[in-house]
């Protein structure tokens, strides 16, 4: 497992030290922004007044923000280097980063309201990240990840020919890591996004591009209900409670 996370910690120090160079990758995301800001929302929502671990924080422009309306929030990376600038850009007195291992972490038991990341649960042993994460959660709290999936065809076939622009051993989630997550958990809620709105990724420039996303989204919404034809999802929202 040191292995895993020596590998991980290098790609990712690289990644912050050098800047993000998967700009051909970015794009897609356009397809399913409304579907991020909505994850987004979710997170505001259930930090309020809340103590809140950012699982996998990146630089920590999330937890610099919610530190306005959360009562305490901590962010966890792997990468040394990415703690070390959001340290720079975040002075509040109720945020802390932390270099650490996602699956051993370091807090009490039963510490926090809220556990959230995004694209993390895939770059790690899902068994032992859920472990972690209901070990640290108060009776009651709650865990949102927003996560690619890892079914369809055609996204593995892009995966495949774009090696560099992700690590080694991480996993697109597929149907045992959900079913791991309901048996950690108990209770657990997600819904599923880009599946027909990546057509429109190559219109994404012109007038009419947010109405083709739009009636995209409702088509995906209503066939994503789907069991077996939500795995083909691109990504997910994903909603524990403890």
């Amino acid at each position: 497992m040191s292995s895993l996370i020596d590998k991980e910690r290098e790609f990712h120090n690289k990644r912050f030290a050098h800047g993000d160079d998967r700009d051909a990758q970015l794009k897609y995301y356009w397809a399913i922004a409304p579907q991020g800001d909505s994850f987004w929302e979710l997170i505001q929502d259930a930090s309020r007044g809340a103590k809140v671990l950012e699982y996998g924080c990146s630089t920590g422009g999330r937890s610099a923000q919610l530190g306005l309306i959360a009562n305490r929030v901590e962010g966890i990376d792997i990468s040394d280097v990415a703690i070390e600038h959001a340290r720079k850009q975040c002075s509040a007195p109720n945020v802390a980063f932390h270099v650490m291992d996602a699956m051993n972490m370091t807090f009490a038991d039963e510490t926090f309201d809220l556990v959230f990341g995004s694209g993390i649960i895939h770059h790690l042993d899902t068994a032992r990240s859920m472990d972690e994460i209901w070990r640290v959660l108060k009776p009651g709290g709650q865990a949102l990840f927003w996560e690619p999936l890892g079914l369809n065809p055609a996204i593995n076939f892009y995966r495949r020919v774009t090696p560099g622009a992700r690590t080694p051993d991480e996993h697109p989630l597929l149907p045992r890591d959900y079913q791991l997550m309901r048996n950690r958990f108990g209770k657990m809620d997600a819904e599923y996004f880009g599946l027909s709105t990546l057509a429109a990724v190559p219109f994404r420039h012109m007038s009419f591009a947010p109405i083709v996303r739009q009636i995209l989204s409702r088509i995906d919404s209503a066939i994503l209900k789907i069991p077996t034809v939500n795995m083909l999802a691109w990504y997910s929202i994903i909603r524990l409670t403890k």
